[in-house]
């Protein structure tokens, strides 16, 4: 009983909402971004029109029943319906519901093309779920504003505890990978790995000539990378906001590297949980 009630009381200890408001918001943007880059590049109906002569209609599974209702259509249905509620959440009005037929909706379009539901796409999905059960909703929120209801300033503790849990799966699991499918990660000779993915064509930006001549610095980044990605375990410790740090800086440095979409923003939208303490203690300093 005593471990029990340990464990209650742990998981049910309140924290700040603040920051799990920020990741609501932040998460929902990075995917609103994402979709209307769609748009940008005037790709919607080749994407989502499905059909024997329009879309990738040719790769969609069985899993995608709104085909079965809405017929070639289903994919513009099911691309508006998660801009609309992707909007309605980062903005914070009738946020629950937004999530519910967002998430939905964001996962019909993966069924309405198999190949383009990156990992991204699903642990966005994962973290609006986990939302839901937060009071992200009353913080920062239009909603709130609308209805004249008081902010809920705390959540309860569990959540940010499966946040750091479920990020913690994600890093590792990415640096096993890498170690287990490509052991020259950590190679001290010969060309680096780091040096052929953010000189790939299809995925890189880096001149391939130019940076040629610096293998070093791609080596040692290689090194901190898989370095950075085992050591996630940190999460779970009074370390998550240093260890936060430097994964702020991985992303940054993919992101201007490399051509992965929505990627880095979509990770880093769950940051605020993780480096809160840090921030917190600078907003102190500034009223102190």
């Amino acid at each position: 009983m005593r471990a029990w009630r340990w464990w209650v009381e742990r998981v049910h200890r309140p924290v700040d909402s603040t920051p799990f408001a920020w990741v609501r918001i932040l998460t929902a943007s990075a995917l609103l971004g994402d979709l209307l880059r769609v748009a940008q590049l005037g790709m919607v109906r080749t994407l989502f029109v499905t059909g024997e002569h329009g879309g990738l209609g040719a790769f969609q599974d069985d899993t995608f029943v709104l085909d079965r209702v809405l017929g070639s259509q289903a994919g513009l249905v099911a691309y508006g319906t998660t801009l609309v509620c992707m909007a309605l959440t980062a903005v914070g009005v009738a946020v629950r519901p937004a999530i519910v037929v967002g998430v939905l909706a964001y996962a019909q379009l993966g069924h309405c093309f198999p190949p383009g539901d990156r990992a991204i796409d699903r642990v966005l999905r994962c973290v609006l779920l986990l939302l839901l059960f937060t009071n992200a909703h009353r913080r920062l929120s239009l909603g709130n504003l609308l209805r004249r209801l008081p902010p809920l300033r705390t959540t309860a503790r569990w959540a940010e505890d499966l946040l750091r849990w479920f990020m913690v799966l994600v890093y590792l699991s990415a640096g096993i990978a890498k170690l287990m499918q490509q052991p020259r990660w950590l190679a001290i000779d010969g060309t680096p790995v780091l040096y052929r993915v953010m000189t790939d064509p299809l995925a890189g930006q880096l001149d391939a000539a130019f940076w040629w001549d610096h293998p070093l610095l791609f080596r040692v980044a290689g090194w901190g990378t898989i370095a950075l990605e085992l050591g996630a375990v940190l999460l779970l410790t009074r370390l998550a906001p240093w260890w936060a740090l430097l994964g702020v800086g991985m992303h940054l440095g993919i992101f201007f590297t490399m051509k992965l979409g929505m990627f880095s923003w979509g990770m880093l939208a769950f940051y605020p949980v993780l480096l809160w303490p840090l921030i917190q203690k600078v907003i102190d300093r500034r009223r102190g």
